[in-house]
């Protein structure tokens, strides 16, 4: 079933790609995770990279479905592995709002596949097994044209969704710098 959803869309961007742009995304993550018994654990900086494409429904609407390889985590506090990196596909459907022809409001959805969960900076250990495979979210945040080709966006991402198997309830949080570049 997953792996229908990621050839759907890329056979819908392949399909639509002569009508709307797709493009290359690319940018930074500072996350952590955020409920019960967070107080100790610091942001992780990591990236983000994929692909977009841009539907206009009306002049001032454009829908951007993205599909992205999204580095997520936290920093605990002690210990001798301290940074434990989950490591996602994520789908971010944004509708975008724009107030001139460079400047919109995003919001939208998110639907993340938990690929591999690792702790440590030498060998990583293997701590999927502490996360659930999904996670569901919103993103909110605002986009700039830079040209016709480059845009800047920053939103920040809610995760909805428990992550954490163990007893406590805990989501992603994260603050999301990208650029993004038309290929088409």
């Amino acid at each position: 079933m997953k792996i229908l959803w990621v050839l759907l869309f890329f056979v819908t961007c392949g399909l639509s790609a002569q009508q709307h742009p797709v493009g290359i995304k690319l940018g930074g993550n500072l996350a952590n995770l955020s409920g019960d018994d967070t107080a100790d654990l610091s942001s992780l900086f990591n990236f983000h990279a994929g692909f977009f494409m841009e539907i206009d429904l009306t002049k001032d609407v454009k829908v951007q479905p993205e599909l992205l390889f999204t580095v997520y985590g936290f920093e605990l506090s002690e210990g001798e592995n301290k940074s434990v990196r989950l490591n996602y596909v994520a789908l971010p459907v944004m509708a975008k709002y724009f107030l001139s022809e460079a400047f919109s409001f995003d919001a939208g959805p998110q639907v993340g596949l938990l690929v591999t969960a690792k702790n440590g900076t030498g060998s990583l250990a293997d701590v999927k097994t502490d996360f659930f495979d999904r996670d569901f979210g919103i993103n909110l945040g605002a986009s700039y044209a830079i040209s016709n080709k480059v845009s800047a966006s920053l939103r920040y991402y809610i995760g909805l969704t428990d992550v954490t198997t163990v007893q406590t309830k805990n989501q992603n949080r994260a603050f999301q710098l990208s650029f993004q570049f038309k290929i088409k």
